[in-house]
């Protein structure tokens, strides 16, 4: 067994607690803050936090991994399952064992499909999915803040211009996959539900990176925006399979029938996973407006 730092409910203030199920209070990088609309600005609590033990073996399978876990007692808190999703995903290696799984699939495909535009298709993903990993080492150390404001600067940038290409490229994917064989058929799809599945823990990760800079209305934007785009994408992946599947029923494509037949569970996973749509949540803004005020008070004093 192993650990992840999560929240400690049990020494969490009662008016946090109430504060996030009436929507006065938002938690932002580890941070309860009074929310817009509240009536009230600046920190409220910063987050106790308490180790949560976990076994690697079921990193693969994070909805196992949740079921193990005790969040009986948070079930009252919405923000349970996001928080122990969202440790797992940035303080473990779950995505990096991902990456490598992502890695392996490129290299098959790479290999047997002979196809320039599918080499460049996979070079985009590879690059981004690294750059995200360079990010969620950066927010392993919360102390490492200012020295790497400029390093942090650049990721958000590469990551905003990366993940809109990775996600066009999803849809390219998806129409060339419509020229493939059943034999690469079956690879493509796994390579394309396991983008898919990562997805949402990459933009997660990338929010959490902006959040940790204070770009509290940059984070925002991107996941109201990144949310959309995303689903769309899943949308349109999931069109196209029950399109296909309904030809092979009605015997239109009998020779694609067995990849989609095979691939039915992982498919049906991906849709309906509710903890990737639970990491895409819409975010409050905090009301810091009083904060600014109060520091340059406390400024002014101090030099007068």
């Amino acid at each position: 067994m192993e650990t992840v730092f999560t929240f400690d409910w049990d020494n969490v203030y009662s008016i946090v607690k109430k504060g996030l199920e009436d929507g006065s209070i938002t938690i932002r990088d580890s941070v309860a803050y009074w929310s817009k609309g509240s009536g009230k600005s600046g920190i409220v609590q910063h987050m106790p936090l308490k180790k949560m033990l976990y076994d690697p073996k079921k990193l693969n399978d994070i909805s196992k991994l949740i079921q193990s876990t005790h969040t009986t007692q948070m079930a009252a808190i919405g923000l349970s399952t996001t928080i122990i999703v969202g440790a797992i995903v940035v303080q473990t290696m779950y995505l990096a064992k991902k990456i490598d799984k992502l890695q392996e699939k490129m290299d098959l495909i790479s290999s047997d499909i002979n196809a320039q535009n599918v080499m460049f298709y996979m070079e985009k993903m590879s690059k981004y999915f690294g750059a995200i990993e360079s990010a969620r080492v950066i927010l392993l150390d919360k102390s490492l803040v200012p020295e790497t404001q400029d390093i942090a600067a650049n990721l958000i940038s590469q990551l905003s211009i990366e993940r809109n290409e990775v996600l066009s490229l999803i849809d390219n994917l998806i129409s060339f996959a419509d020229q493939l064989t059943d034999r690469h058929l079956e690879k493509m799809l796994d390579f394309i539900t396991l983008i898919l599945d990562m997805m949402p823990k990459a933009i997660y990760i990338e929010i959490q990176l902006c959040d940790r800079y204070g770009k509290f209305k940059l984070a925002e934007h991107l996941m109201r925006e990144n949310t959309k785009r995303y689903n769309g994408t899943l949308q349109h992946y999931k069109d196209w399979c029950n399109s296909k599947a309904k030809a092979a029923i009605k015997g239109e494509n009998t020779q694609i029938a067995l990849p989609f037949h095979e691939k039915k569970d992982e498919l049906k996973a991906l849709f309906n996973c509710e903890y990737n749509q639970l990491l895409l949540k819409e975010l409050t803004s905090p009301n810091l407006k009083d904060m600014v005020k109060e520091e340059k008070q406390t400024l002014s004093s101090h030099y007068a």
